[in-house]
């Protein structure tokens, strides 16, 4: 017995340290399962990389950028600069994520996609994400640090980022693309500040935008809201910093070790599919490690609560309901006001996939009508089969979706 440990310790330490053990991505779901030596899996530097050394990888060539909000929040900008521009385009992400999710697929990412296209990009960030825990007098162990929804981000942190992105590029305007939340916190700021967005914004275009997430919407997201929302008081209790996936947590960092360890990705997949619909696109193999490490940023309990509104009140886009006394002191009105959309100027190009269950088509159908007539020149897009996820990850996302963004992009540059 103790000759067998002997040689099967040295056997285990030898395996540990082999080039076997560095492979991390699979060409294929099943080879997951035989990762260390499948000829299909690879070690790829992504996965462990930060961003900065994702870009440089890929492009070679990046900036960092520092900004203040009005109220006080700094945010981190990332931008991969372009000589002699087609265009600025300013990316900002959904829920839970940070810029990173742009960059997460690997040399065919949507940031170096439209960079390769003769595009100046720009990465946005929001505040109290991975690179966003600074602010001016507020700590992120505070709870007013936390104060905040997707109409803050919109109002101030979008405003703040597209203000600072326009003085660095001679004043040029750009091209807002916004994904899930990030088509959310564009509504509001295009219609709360439609002059400046007129101003400073040349077209936005959002894709799975969860303005309008209604009764009908099928996701188990909306159950989860339910829960959150109508448990306040125990949720609050189990986390008194008021925010969702805490990053330091052991919950958090389990769940992120398990996902991307375990080997079953088409269970993970199928979790996924819960929330976003089912998808003929699906995510690609390769791209599923990246798409988890990608996302894990917190939010506010608050955040949560708004979208919760927005769903019981049957898909209507309004501010946060404060409670009655309250609201009649912010807004003049017993009850949260609906986002003003029709104030918007700026021609808005809504992009949805057939299958997503949180934003359902109905939901984008609501939105569209609800825009004013010149914000809807050029239409909108729907893609077969997509669900909420295959935007960023799907297999044919570049083909069935960013390929005719810049169709689009290059159509209306000629005509001016």
């Amino acid at each position: 017995m103790k000759s067998v440990f002997l040689l099967v310790v040295p056997l285990m330490f030898a395996l540990f340290f082999t080039p076997h053990i560095q492979r991390n991505t699979c060409r294929s779901h099943f080879s997951y399962f035989n990762i260390f030596f499948s000829n299909d899996c690879y070690y790829n530097p992504d996965l462990d990389d930060d961003i900065l050394g994702i870009i440089k990888r890929h492009v070679g060539v990046h900036e960092t950028h520092e900004v203040q909000t009005h109220d006080g929040y700094l945010l981190t900008l990332f931008r991969i600069p372009r000589q002699n521009p087609k265009g600025v385009i300013f990316f900002q992400h959904g829920l839970y994520t940070d810029a990173r999710i742009w960059v997460s697929q690997y040399n065919e990412s949507v940031a170096f996609f439209f960079w390769r296209a003769g595009y100046d990009v720009w990465l946005g960030n929001t505040r109290g994400n991975y690179f966003c825990k600074k602010h001016v007098s507020l700590n992120p162990t505070e709870a007013a640090f936390w104060n905040f929804t997707f109409h803050e981000i919109g109002y101030y942190d979008n405003h703040a980022s597209i203000e600072y992105v326009k003085r660095q590029t001679s004043g040029s305007k750009m091209i807002y693309m916004g994904h899930s939340m990030g088509g959310t916190s564009g509504m509001v700021y295009a219609s709360t500040r439609d002059k400046e967005a007129a101003d400073s914004v040349k077209m936005m275009i959002v894709m799975a935008p969860t303005t309008h997430i209604h009764l009908t919407c099928t996701s188990v997201l909306k159950y989860l809201l339910f829960i959150s929302y109508n448990l306040q008081e125990i949720v609050s209790f189990a986390d008194p910093l008021f925010r969702l996936n805490r990053q330091d947590a052991w919950y958090v960092k389990s769940a992120t070790f398990l996902a991307t360890h375990f080997p079953c990705k088409k269970c993970v997949l199928f979790i996924l599919h819960l929330f976003a619909g089912f998808s003929r696109d699906d995510l690609e193999p390769d791209l599923i490690n990246m798409y988890i490490r990608a996302h894990g940023s917190e939010i506010p309990f608050k955040m949560v609560y708004h979208y919760y509104q927005t769903y019981i009140s049957d898909g209507m886009f309004r501010r946060y309901d404060h409670g009655e006394a309250s609201n009649i002191e912010l807004y003049g009105t017993k009850e949260s006001t609906p986002y003003p959309l029709e104030n918007i100027k700026v021609p808005v190009y809504i992009v949805h996939g057939e299958n997503d269950n949180i934003d359902c088509p109905t939901a984008n159908e609501k939105l569209y009508k609800t825009l004013p007539k010149n914000s809807t020149v050029y239409g909108k897009l729907k893609i077969e089969g997509f669900n909420h996820l295959d935007f960023l990850s799907g297999h044919y996302r570049n083909e069935k979706v960013y390929s005719k963004i810049l169709q689009l992009l290059d159509d209306i540059n000629l005509k001016q």
